[in-house]
């Protein structure tokens, strides 16, 4: 979750570096100019809103954990909570494919402007750059995102095996004698035999 949170938080950075590019170049050029990196701006904004939902579902369910721990949901609250954690993390999944696609892969460039001019304009606006892979903040966000994305489907996993342990065994603990009797020792077998 916190993994996810520290890639959405350098995606925003990111995403607000481009846009003030964007304005920069058409402020400087009256409008005549502009930037496309849509491509950019569209893989930070999805990379945003997954790793809030990331954040929602499985920091609530934390806090729930926390505070009530012997508490059993109903079936239907775990059914939820299940396909939200499938679709979350399918979600982060599509994020970080397109985010490495249009980091690897991509660029920004100058429209409405000669050749001379949007190389003019890149030289006085010369970061972030226009090569998206060429910037340490893309990259990061990248990178941070495919390691909350492991950790996410790791949690989707421990989420699906608690909640069917919940609803298989229960939510008290079983006293240590039913433990013993379950679990026998060596020792106590023999003297059972016996």
């Amino acid at each position: 979750m916190l993994t996810c949170l520290a890639a959405e938080c350098t995606a925003t950075y990111s995403l607000a570096k481009y846009t003030a590019l964007q304005e920069h170049i058409e402020k400087y050029t009256h409008g005549r100019s502009s930037l496309h990196q849509h491509d950019i701006l569209v893989a930070e904004a999805m990379t945003i809103c997954f790793c809030v939902f990331v954040a929602t579902l499985f920091g609530a369910d934390f806090f729930f954990l926390l505070f009530w721990p012997r508490r059993l949901y109903p079936m239907w609250y775990n059914f939820t909570k299940k396909a939200l954690a499938v679709a979350i993390t399918a979600g982060v999944f599509a994020s970080a494919v397109l985010s490495n696609v249009v980091v690897a892969r991509h660029t920004a460039f100058v429209v409405r402007a000669t050749p001379e001019e949007a190389k003019a304009l890149t030289d006085i606006f010369f970061r972030p750059p226009l090569k998206y892979y060429k910037w340490p903040t893309n990259i990061a966000y990248v990178v941070q995102l495919w390691v909350g994305f492991i950790f996410t489907a790791a949690s989707t996993v421990l989420l699906f095996v608690a909640a069917d342990h919940d609803e298989t065994y229960g939510i008290e603990p079983k006293p240590a004698t039913m433990i013993a009797v379950e679990n026998p020792s060596p020792e106590s077998r023999s003297r059972l035999r016996a």
